[in-house]
């Protein structure tokens, strides 16, 4: 019978136009989400190849330099010797000879790699860039072109599918679902239906499954097309379990406004005030809450400005320059062991310019890591509170199956920490020792790969959020079917 009436249900919305109408919209919304999403990450690929690409071109030209040196020393007789900083071509050994100058003069473009599924849900990687330059320069210069406090990005955000599943899903869901039952009432056809063989929870029931088939189909469907024109690693696991995850986190989002819906039917008088609660529901807890619990973190935790950062570091580097040699006592007690012989210090631009460094990377790497301990306080407080809004709990979920959450781009960055300083150690050695660099000494260089983090880790941030919308899911359509035993049916 269940099935009878189900059947009979998708007929009588299929003739509706506003179905239809609705279908198109999502659809189009998802086919667009897909296109900018994809874009989006396309732009930062082909931004970090385009970069590492000049960065390596520039050492591959140093390099170039120095075998040409080479072979000019083997031909005629004399020592391979090491260059002295210069900004103008000169005779003498080549830059890339010079340890410091490479260092310090070329980066070494660092990148997160996405996920398969990053084009879905972009989170704020697009103004948390997935490549950084890194050279002997502070830390805040690697992360200066983070847009962490850029006002528009942040309030616009990236039209990608993960915003179309929060934002607008909700939105097609309770328009296909605000009249379930007051309309038949309305139209005084709900008496007539429960005169046959059938309970007004069955009734409900059928009416949920119909809708919820039909929209979550087009979902579904349709972003198993998005990953396979603008997904990656489709030949791997990690990517297709990282879609099944994301598909469980879409149908308890899904499943928690149809019941949503079923639970105002119940308790609402008419498809009017249905219509008028729900989309007063959907502001408050997609929209206003998800504000509210923004600004009650960043009003808590407030992180340091990124101004305060800038002008630390122009008062360090105005210090540093009034007290150079002061400074530059302090660079090498950093480094004693290449103290010259005779305490005869070298006094070279790029010399003082790594002691200028050293300074203002003291100065400021506390405010550094004391903005970076804020935002780490914002985010947990985001994920604590996350229980009072399905659309946290949602977008939190997204992002952590795309690859995009903030843990994941922490996570990175204590990798670009760690490798900044193996760059940083090994041409300050070499240039401390006045070494000068060999064309082979270029295979030698520090390389970067990013280590993934385990899968269990995202699978433990990532089950709060799923087990949240699973038990509010469960609380909200639990009381509407208890009480549909003492619905009215007829009209007062």
């Amino acid at each position: 019978m269940l099935k009878l009436i189900i059947s009979h249900e998708a007929r009588q919305i299929a003739r509706t136009g506003a179905l239809w109408a609705i279908l198109a919209l999502l659809v189009g919304a998802i086919v667009f989400a897909a296109w900018s999403g994809g874009r989006s990450i396309n732009r930062q690929v082909e931004g970090a190849q385009a970069a590492e690409t000049f960065e390596d071109g520039l050492r591959n030209h140093m390099r170039k330099e120095t075998e040409d040196y080479e072979a000019k020393v083997i031909a005629e007789g004399g020592e391979y010797q090491f260059a002295s900083v210069r900004h103008s071509p000169g005779s003498g050994p080549p830059q890339g000879t010079n340890a410091g100058a490479v260092g310090a003069e070329t980066s070494k473009y660092v990148t997160l790699p996405p996920t398969g599924l990053a084009a879905l849900s972009v989170g704020q990687s697009d103004i948390q860039l997935n490549y950084l330059p890194v050279s002997m320069a502070t830390t805040l210069d690697v992360t200066k072109n983070l847009e962490l406090e850029n006002p528009v990005n942040l309030a616009t955000g990236s039209f990608d599918i993960a915003f179309v599943v929060i934002f607008l899903l909700p939105i097609f869901i309770l328009a296909m679902s605000y009249d379930l039952l007051s309309s038949e009432k309305e139209r005084g056809t709900l008496a007539m239906i429960l005169a046959h063989p059938i309970s007004i929870r069955e009734l409900m029931a059928s009416k949920i499954i119909s809708r919820a088939a039909v929209l979550l189909t087009v979902v579904l469907g349709f972003g198993i097309i998005a990953l396979l024109t603008v997904g990656t690693g489709l030949d791997t696991a990690d990517t297709w379990v990282r879609f099944g995850l994301w598909m469980i986190a879409t149908l308890l989002y899904s499943m928690f406004w149809f019941a949503l819906a079923v639970l105002v039917n119940v308790y609402g008088k008419n498809s009017a005030s249905n219509g008028t609660v729900l989309a007063g529901i959907w502001l408050i807890l997609v929209v206003i809450v998800p504000q509210l619990v923004s600004m009650l973190a960043t009003t808590i935790y407030p992180a340091p400005s990124r101004m305060e950062l800038t002008i630390a570091a122009r008062e360090a580097q105005t210090e540093a320059e009034k007290n150079f040699m002061a400074k530059l006592d302090e660079y090498y007690y950093d480094h004693l062991e290449f103290v010259p012989e005779g305490d005869e210090k070298a006094m070279d631009f790029l010399t003082l310019a790594q002691a200028n460094n050293n300074s203002i990377e003291k100065a400021v790497r506390p405010l550094y890591d004391n903005f970076q301990a804020q935002l780490n306080k914002q985010e947990e407080l985001v994920q604590r509170f996350q229980y009072v809004s399905p659309a946290i709990m949602m977008q939190l979920a997204l992002n952590e199956v795309s690859g995009t959450s903030a843990n994941r781009y922490e996570h990175f960055l204590n990798q670009v920490y760690v490798f900044h300083d193996d760059w940083k150690e090994y041409f300050g050695t070499k240039f401390l020792q006045r070494y000068p660099l060999k064309p082979a000494d270029y295979e030698d260089f520090p390389a970067f790969s990013y280590e993934e983090e385990p899968f269990t880790a995202v699978m433990a941030r990532l089950m709060p959020s799923l087990l949240g919308m699973l038990i509010l899911f469960l609380s909200v359509v639990l009381v509407p079917f208890l009480a549909l035993r003492n619905y009215q049916v007829a009209a007062r």
